[in-house]
């Protein structure tokens, strides 16, 4: 079954990540969202991140290596800590280009790949497109492109 997310995508993940028991990882251009909002969607996904973390799951991120210049530093930065906080293993991909993938898999049985950052403006946004892929074949493949990726990422 594929599924197409729109501004639906929080609310889709949020239940995605309800119904997961063992692990949820992750590749993200940026993060951000106000952590002080009780509605913000994004940090509501957050939120249901530590949660599954607390059920005993296992939650890894790889996120696009913070540079001065960019505009994405502070946000990278300030959730990088975050994570770090909440007990997340982050790593950056550190290969000299951009990681720009926005990929989810949940335990290794589902994935959502597309266009939303992991962002407040962009989970509720109309014009961002994500699918949710439960063929097992792709979901194999995505697996281990993520994995290829965390292995080539550095520590935090």
């Amino acid at each position: 079954m594929t599924q197409l997310l729109t501004s639906d995508y929080a609310h889709s993940v949020i239940q995605l990540i309800t119904g997961s028991s063992i692990s949820i990882d992750v590749l993200a251009y940026i993060v951000n969202c106000n952590l002080y909002k009780k509605s913000d969607k994004m940090n509501l996904i957050f939120l249901e991140l530590k949660y599954f973390l607390a059920r005993g799951g296992k939650v890894r991120f790889v996120l696009d290596y913070p540079r001065p210049h960019k505009p994405n530093y502070h946000p990278l930065k300030f959730f990088t800590r975050r994570f770090k906080e909440a007990g997340f293993f982050t790593r950056y991909l550190h290969s000299g280009t951009t990681q720009h993938a926005k990929l989810l898999l949940f335990d290794n049985k589902t994935a959502v790949l597309g266009s939303h950052n992991l962002a407040t403006k962009s989970v509720i946004n109309v014009h961002d497109l994500s699918v949710i892929i439960e063929d097992a074949a792709l979901v194999t493949w995505l697996r281990d492109y993520f994995d290829n990726v965390w292995s080539k990422s550095v520590e935090a």
